[in-house]
């Protein structure tokens, strides 16, 4: 899997990446993938930042370098979440994906979503309490 992400990450090949984030991939990514998650994150050569953000929640992938591009994009929505609607899908994803990392510097991050008093967030959050 390392060498298909690795590809398509430099290459900036979207229809690579999508096929990389396909489920029939689960359970293929390991912390040897990160590197390229992490750029993947933060490209703006592609529209998969939702299924990157879903694939870190869903693959539990807890690192800490995937914070901030997860914040960025929760943060930057003409940039990084064109497609949500008023439910925010990719917003609340990364909360779900910080909740996951969970660690001090994930839970900075969710205390600066939760200042946005945006009812998306709040809603997320509840599913923890």
């Amino acid at each position: 899997m390392k060498d298909k992400l690795k590809n398509a990450v430099e290459t900036e090949d979207e229809q690579k990446l999508t096929e990389c984030l396909d489920f029939a991939h689960s359970g293929k990514f390991d912390n040897i993938c990160y590197e390229y998650i992490e750029k993947a994150l933060i490209g703006n050569w592609h529209a998969q930042h939702e299924d990157l953000v879903n694939t870190i929640y869903l693959e539990n992938l807890i690192d800490d370098r995937f914070v901030e591009p997860i914040l960025n994009i929760a943060l930057n929505k003409e940039s990084f979440r064109s497609y949500d609607d008023e439910l925010e899908v990719t917003l609340r994803k990364c909360v779900h994906a910080l909740k996951t990392i969970n660690s001090e510097v994930s839970r900075n991050a969710l205390e600066k979503l939760r200042d946005l008093n945006n009812d998306n967030v709040k809603s997320a959050l509840e599913m923890y309490k």
